[in-house]
Parts: C-alpha cells; structure tokens; sequence
C-alpha cells in the first residue's frame, strides 16, 4: 500500500499558491485591492521606462496609504535596478517590498491590504 504524505491546509495553500507565476500572483492583488478601495497601477510595458521600477503602487485614498510592491515567482530574483528602486524608496519613508505567492499564502499580502500590517 502506497502511502501519500498527509498535507495541513496551510501546507497545500502554500504548495499551490508556489506553483503560480508573477501574473498570477499580480492579478490576485490587483483584485483584493480594488475590492478594498485601493487605486492601483501597472506600468504595462516598461521598455520605453528606466528600468527596476517596481510592478505595483497602489494607494488607498481613505486610508492615506501607499504601498509598493515588486513581484516574483516563488524563484524569480530582483534585478540590481529593482533593488536600487526599492531601497531609494524605502530610506525615504515608503512602505516598499518584493512579495512573492507565499505571502498570499500565508496572508500577509492581504493583512497589509486590509491595513491589519503594513
């Protein structure tokens, strides 16, 4: 008899949700946040751009919030100019990050749209 390994519910969350690409993950967000009042914004074809900007600024106009998010794959790693995007944004108050499907699965994605945690 074959036995198959017993997964919890966050364990199969997690599994599942790693299996997504950016895009994936990227219409999730855009989804949960306009269903909770946020503006968002994709530039959709950044070749005519300065690379590293991030994918994500999405801004809750009741809240008084900005959120800016660089998206990857569970294994997708940020480019130099992401990184220098990202820590120019952060020194200067913003709240910025890479996130990735495991943080939907673990739901800090959505605790931080829901301004639960930042």
């Amino acid at each position: 008899m074959t036995r198959f390994p017993v997964l919890t519910a966050a364990e199969h969350r997690l599994k599942m949700c790693n299996e997504w690409t950016e895009q994936q993950l990227q219409d999730k967000i855009t989804q949960l946040a306009k269903e909770l009042g946020w503006l968002v914004y994709h530039t959709h074809d950044s070749r005519r751009s300065d690379p590293g900007w991030p994918d994500l600024v999405l801004v809750h106009p009741v809240r008084h919030r900005l959120i800016i998010w660089e998206l990857k794959s569970k294994k997708g790693r940020a480019t130099p100019a992401q990184l220098v995007w990202i820590t120019a944004l952060r020194t200067a108050g913003v709240t910025v990050g890479i996130k990735r499907p495991e943080d939907w699965a673990n739901e800090s994605i959505q605790r931080a749209l829901q301004g639960v945690n930042p």
